[in-house]
């Protein structure tokens, strides 16, 4: 057997081993580590099972020059758009995944038990399909069909599992202070499930975690402080093997509000959808500072382009917000003007003297 297969096939098996190791630990009866290994195992498997398929199309899973392998995104950007193996929905809930993993690496975050069930059959379904549409070959032809993770109450609705979990960060955050730690560490998980979702998928970061609880604190609905957890859906059907739980998105919905619901929020979603980017978001994605961001503002005078900035009330509260499309044409200008000509230009009407 070529070398190139033999490596193909050794990143296949290990794969599937890491992925049998991950709903073994996710099934034992005691819980000394079990969600941050469940979520560390699931991403490596993922990870071989990816590498394996770059290695079978491209034969190389390393870029020209480069002492390491690829990375997990650079993985699932060459599956994605190169190769085309994985769909829009597949590569969001895979990024769900690393972000999930992420937390369980370097953070302490709290993950629900129904929250790492979905996490856990929803990659079980994943990895299913992509082994079989890649490799012609189904999960069940390497393991039993009884080696599924097992839950005694599946969540049948995401939305339904969200909002228990955002309460329960809610009773933490009334206690106090005290709860606080507490509070975030389970509203890490959550935030795993918006911030991965995004256009551009991001990792939960710390500002932006503190940032949630001072919004939450200060008395925003939690639909407006993470509106892409609105669009997440879930795809079941039958059981034992077959049985498949898959996490997609959707457009944002438009309904009735509900007993207690804010009707401005419920209607405002999809703005917020569109509209997901603040002045900070954008400065740290431009690395720049925010008066040198606004300078590159003033000079593609993106204030009053309607698709790249907006600006709403609710109740008190006003938001002035940016697109994405914003974010690339401030990415275009950074490409053609430097920092300091733009400052010079500009810096009259940042610090409010023009």
């Amino acid at each position: 057997m070529p070398r190139e297969k033999r490596d193909v096939k050794e990143l296949k098996q290990r794969a599937i081993h890491s992925l049998v190791l991950a709903i073994e630990l996710f099934n034992r009866p005691h819980e000394d580590g079990r969600p941050e290994g469940t979520l560390i195992l699931l991403h490596h498997a993922f990870e071989m099972l990816l590498k394996a398929i770059i290695k079978d199309k491209k034969g190389t899973v390393h870029a020209k020059g480069e002492k390491y392998s690829y990375g997990f995104d650079k993985c699932l950007e060459i599956a994605q758009v190169e190769l085309k193996v994985l769909s829009k929905d597949e590569r969001s809930a895979l990024s769900i995944l690393d972000a999930h993993r992420d937390t369980a690496v370097h953070y302490y975050q709290d993950v629900s038990e129904d929250l790492l069930y979905l996490q856990s059959q929803s990659a079980v379904t994943l990895f299913d399909d992509i082994l079989s549409k890649t490799f012609g070959v189904k999960l069940a032809d390497f393991i039993p069909e009884r080696v599924l993770p097992v839950s005694t109450r599946p969540p049948k609705d995401i939305q339904l599992l969200i909002d228990s979990e955002l309460t329960q960060v809610d009773e933490l955050l009334g206690a106090g202070n005290r709860r606080g730690i507490q509070a975030t560490a389970r509203l890490r998980s959550v935030m795993a499930l918006a911030t991965a979702s995004r256009e551009n998928a991001e990792r939960v970061t710390e500002s932006e975690l503190r940032k949630a609880v001072q919004r939450r604190r200060a008395g925003e609905e939690w639909k407006v402080i993470f509106p892409e957890i609105g669009q997440l859906r879930l795809d079941t059907e039958g059981e034992g093997m077959p049985f498949s739980l898959r996490i997609r998105k959707e457009g944002m919905p438009v309904r009735m509000a509900g007993d207690g619901e804010d009707a401005m929020v419920v209607r405002d979603r999809d703005w917020f959808d569109k509209f997901n980017l603040s002045l900070d978001d954008v400065a740290k994605k431009l690395k720049k500072t925010q008066p040198k961001t606004r300078a590159y503002m003033f000079e593609i005078n993106l204030w009053n382009d309607p698709e790249m900035y907006g600006e709403k009330k609710i109740k008190s509260q006003r938001y002035k917000r940016y697109t994405q499309k914003a974010l690339e044409a401030l990415r275009a200008a950074v490409d053609q003007h430097t920092e300091e000509d733009m400052w010079e230009k500009h810096k009259g009407k940042v610090l409010g003297r023009e």
